[in-house]
């Protein structure tokens, strides 16, 4: 049985909320690009790779009052010189892997400078480098207060947000950047992600058609739409729209998962296998690919050949419990219990989970 997008399977999806946000560089307009797996990936290929930089004005303004970093904080007034001096100093303490200290300048400064949107985008992606994305996200909220609210910050603020477990502030976001720039096919791709991780399915198609308009080249907008029509169990549109997928990107496995899991929901077993055959011992170990190659022998009643894959991969890495457990299932099903007890025994050694009962029910 197919199951919903787990987390590290090509079932999941590498959304923005596990998007992980490295420390953003100072004093320049702000980017973000987005790698994104369905690790599904679904959607991963987990993972999407975020980088956020700093921090730049432009773009729509917001209607939000001034933001004050702390109560009774009283703004007072600066040149662009003062706070090109406080994003360079906290800039250059960060480099030099002193981020408590750029975290005391950036906050300090807020206090005094409660108006300027830049320290607050530049604290946040300090905080986001650390993966204190609730944080985060309290920054991005001043930041777009103290405005202006440009696509760029609200797109940023969309992703801490979802890494911060906050995925209906993320929708929000998202939207509003896709608002403040229709024509960037960024945000209406993650919004399509998170309506998704909301159960919002329809929404999400709408936003990653739109996606996939905007760019077309897109794999990722494809393959999430093929995720999507799995969902709904309509395997033959999830087999159209993957294959979009895999002619941009024909080296991702994960797209080949995801064709692989469609064409065997259609009762195509053999013609899924035939996408794993040639692929390297690396590929196969990847998430997702021996299970639905494990699945399909089982509907063909070929435990046998499940047995010997899972056996192989075992044998090339004895340090992985998991393998050594799925030889030993196999193994049993095939009826050669003399390598099921071997590698149930192996598995028991590294603590898998159900291997000791099953070699105690195997016996010697």
């Amino acid at each position: 049985m197919d199951t919903m997008m787990a987390q590290n399977t090509p079932e999941s999806t590498v959304s923005p909320g596990n998007a992980r946000v490295p420390n953003a560089s100072p004093g320049r307009l702000r980017r973000l690009g987005a790698i994104g797996l369905i690790a599904l990936l679904v959607v991963a290929a987990g993972a999407v790779v975020m980088t956020i930089r700093a921090v730049g004005g432009g773009g729509v303004g917001g209607t939000a009052a001034p933001a004050q970093a702390e109560a009774g904080a009283v703004p007072l007034a600066a040149t662009g010189e003062t706070i090109d001096a406080i994003l360079n100093a906290a800039g250059a303490a960060q480099q030099r892997g002193e981020l408590a200290k750029a975290e005391t300048i950036l906050r300090s400064a807020s206090r005094s400078h409660a108006d300027e949107q830049r320290l607050y985008l530049q604290l946040a992606e300090l905080l986001a480098g650390q993966r204190r994305f609730d944080e985060a996200y309290e920054q991005y909220t001043r930041a777009l207060a103290a405005g202006p609210r440009d696509a760029a910050s609200e797109f940023a603020a969309g992703t801490v947000a979802s890494a911060a477990g906050r995925p209906e502030r993320a929708v929000e976001h998202y939207a509003a950047a896709q608002a403040a720039e229709p024509s960037d096919w960024k945000a209406p791709l993650f919004l399509g992600q998170v309506q998704l991780k909301l159960g919002r399915a329809e929404e999400a198609k709408k936003s990653l058609l739109m996606a996939s308009r905007l760019k077309p080249d897109a794999a990722i907008a494809w393959g999430t739409l093929a995720e999507i029509a799995l969902r709904e169990n309509k395997p033959s549109i999830a087999l159209v729209h993957v294959a979009k997928a895999r002619e941009l990107e024909p080296d991702v496995t994960v797209w080949r998962v995801l064709a692989g899991r469609a064409l065997k929901r259609e009762g195509r077993p053999e013609e899924a296998l035939e996408l794993f055959v040639g692929l390297s011992p690396a590929a196969r170990a990847e998430p997702g690919v021996m299970t639905l190659m494990a699945e399909c022998y089982g509907l063909l009643e070929r435990p046998r050949d499940a047995a010997a894959m899972y056996a192989a991969a075992a044998d090339s890495d004895p340090s992985r419990g998991e393998w050594a457990m799925e030889a030993a299932l196999w193994s049993e099903r095939a009826g050669d219990l003399a390598a099921a007890r071997t590698y149930a025994a192996r598995a028991a050694g590294l603590g898998t989970a159900g291997a000791a009962d099953m070699v105690a029910r195997l016996g010697s």
